[in-house]
């Protein structure tokens, strides 16, 4: 069993053909972790849980979000469904997209209000970091908040540091041509590992459309990389998934 333990089911690129999607990851033995980044998208996303019995769902908001009623709304409703998601996120910072400083204050006090949401209502922590993992792993040493580090894209140096904050580093599938993610992908040790997709982009094959079946695919790669057994990366990655959410 394996799990794509990030991506977006909602996207518009999965409208015409989700069942034959979710199909796919089935048979491919692969259990998947939907997530929300905007609050129009959690209504349906509730209802792929429902739907399909190999999803699941962790409720986030984008970093490049700065409407005040749209961070509300998103709080109020992972209160609400705080029972039937397994997580928080993606939530965190971004200065790629972001290139403002005062701005980057303001993801920061944004960032900071779902890391007390988390640790309040004791759900897992999903974070996104891009060009800023040095104030990502300020922000959540303030409250030694460890974190699955969504789709990791800094240096195997910085991986470390978050991994001794307890974090785990999630791999994307575009380790299967990405060499920044195969080097990182080489000294993070399997025991701080999970595998993801964040579908539909990163796809092994550079602007294809990316899906949770592909999560096979890129176990087998890091087995190459780190030169073991496909099955470790599986078993070892899977069990690191299930422990972080909690899932039985």
């Amino acid at each position: 069993m394996f799990f794509d333990v990030h991506c977006h089911l909602n996207d518009k690129r999965f409208d015409k053909d989700l069942d034959d999607v979710i199909e796919r990851a089935e048979k491919s033995g692969v259990a998947v972790i939907n997530s929300t980044v905007e609050l129009c998208e959690i209504k349906e996303a509730l209802e792929f849980c429902n739907r399909y019995d190999n999803v699941y769902l962790t409720i986030g908001c984008s970093p490049t979000e700065f409407d005040e009623a749209e961070i509300e709304g998103i709080i109020k409703e992972i209160r609400r469904n705080k029972d039937k998601i397994v997580g928080v996120g993606e939530v965190g910072l971004d200065y790629y997209w972001v290139k403002e400083t005062e701005k980057h204050e303001k993801q920061k006090k944004n960032f900071r209000k779902f890391i007390e949401l988390s640790n309040e209502l004791n759900l897992p922590l999903v974070v996104h970091s891009r060009e800023s993992n040095k104030d990502v792993l300020e922000t959540l040493g303030e409250r030694s908040t460890p974190a699955l580090m969504h789709c990791f894209s800094g240096t195997a140096e910085e991986a470390q540091e978050l991994i001794n904050l307890g974090c785990l580093i999630s791999i994307p599938t575009s380790v299967a041509h990405s060499k920044p993610r195969q080097d990182v992908a080489k000294k993070v040790p399997l025991e701080q590992m999970t595998l993801e997709t964040d579908a539909p982009y990163m796809a092994p094959v550079p602007k294809a459309r990316n899906e949770p079946a592909n999560v096979v695919s890129s176990a087998k790669k890091i087995a190459e990389i780190k030169g073991v057994d496909a099955k470790e990366v599986e078993e070892a990655t899977t069990r690191n998934a299930k422990r972080f959410f909690r899932i039985k």
